[in-house]
């Protein structure tokens, strides 16, 4: 009976992690739509840092962790700071939220 009650806490936790991530991959897809809508602005740059903030602090707030690969892709964009770089976030947010 005990080990019953273990395995159910491992399993509400589990089930947990998987919806925290597969929201945040949703937000990502979210905040990467909004990007792509600019993506031909001349201070695209300037708007893709405007919507990381956005974005990590939304997760922020709902507490999401921040060392998975929803975070990583984003980073990633900044670093590189190209609109190809902002269509492949766009392209992997749309994947992982399918």
């Amino acid at each position: 009976m005990k080990d019953s009650i273990r395995k159910d806490k491992r399993r509400k936790e589990s089930l947990k992690m998987d919806f925290f991530y597969h929201n945040a991959w949703r937000l990502s897809h979210k905040y990467s739509s909004m990007l792509m809508n600019h993506i031909e602005n001349e201070n695209y740059y300037e708007l893709s840092r405007m919507y990381y903030s956005q974005y990590m602090n939304e997760l922020h707030q709902r507490g999401y962790n921040k060392n998975k690969n929803y975070v990583q892709v984003w980073n990633t964009m900044i670093n590189t700071g190209t609109r190809d770089s902002i269509r492949l976030l766009h392209q992997t947010s749309v994947q992982r939220t399918n």
